[in-house]
């Protein structure tokens, strides 16, 4: 989605990711291999993408290197043909994931802690809505 030169805030339009939808996979594809994993309802494709910021430095409409801009979030770009939960854990890192993940698209909300007294992570993703992102200054920035 780009933020045009100039401007600080963009709003996204998630019917204008619906072709990107048809990039969604088995959710099961999704897990790392190896691992095993609870996926309630089966048959559900999902996608999970990056959020990517970045300023174009040469005006030409595409991300160059040197372009990238640092994040401060490690949420996801998501989407599910259906309400879903998928529920593993990994030996290494020594983490146990829930991804709850709502029909359509979505931003998907990441949180990483280590409860006290345990070397156990827990790691989440959850749906949350798609919302306004505002720059702190006008600058040539892209994102997409």
């Amino acid at each position: 989605m780009p933020v045009s030169a100039g401007q600080t805030s963009a709003a996204p339009n998630p019917v204008q990711w619906r072709a990107a939808s048809e990039r969604a996979v088995a959710a099961e594809t999704l897990v790392p291999q190896g691992v095993t994993a609870s996926l309630s309802p089966n048959g559900v494709k999902a996608l999970l993408l990056h959020w990517v910021m970045w300023q174009d430095k040469n005006s030409d409409g595409k991300q160059d290197s040197g372009e990238a801009l640092d994040l401060m979030t490690h949420d996801r770009v998501a989407y599910a043909s259906a309400a879903l939960r998928v529920s593993f854990q990994t030996a290494s890192p020594d983490m146990a994931q829930v991804w709850s993940l709502r029909e359509g698209w979505s931003r998907a909300e990441h949180e990483v802690y280590l409860p006290l007294g345990s070397t156990t992570y827990r790691r989440s993703l959850r749906s949350a809505d798609v919302q306004q992102y505002t720059l702190h200054v006008t600058t040539p920035l892209t994102s997409q």
